[in-house]
């Protein structure tokens, strides 16, 4: 179970929600593949800070893991790689933030970080999206 308290962590669930605008961009762009990650990303999101629970994490950042990999992957190819791989990397970087926040006992500085990280990696796939695949 999350050290966070109901109003941290529906915060986070409200957040995560970005990822189904982000996957609608991507459709919106005709990047139907890629509408996967982002609209996967907010199933399993949704689905671990409805109830947080181990399991359901593991599966989230399962899913996390592989959708980054593969966005990754074809983001080397695209049109807006550079501002992708930068948002990306800075949104990575506050996930041990958060890590770091919550193991401090800062709760809300947790939850922050945790939301700056969905903002922000949503944000690179605008970019990323916005832009044209090449081959």
């Amino acid at each position: 179970m999350s050290h966070l308290l109901p109003k941290q962590y529906n915060t986070i669930f409200r957040i995560s929600f970005l990822s189904l605008g982000s996957s609608m961009y991507a459709v919106y762009h005709r990047h139907y593949i890629l509408s996967l990650c982002p609209g996967g990303v907010f199933l399993t999101s949704i689905h671990y800070w409805s109830k947080p629970e181990p399991w359901r994490r593991k599966l989230d950042m399962t899913y996390v893991f592989f959708a980054l990999l593969y966005q990754s992957y074809k983001a080397y190819r695209s049109q807006y790689r550079m501002y992708y791989y930068s948002l990306t990397l800075i949104a990575g970087s506050m996930y041990p933030l958060a890590l770091y926040y919550s193991r401090q006992k800062r709760y809300w500085r947790s939850t922050y970080a945790h939301c700056a990280l969905h903002i922000l990696a949503n944000m690179a796939n605008v970019f990323l999206y916005s832009g044209k695949m090449y081959l």
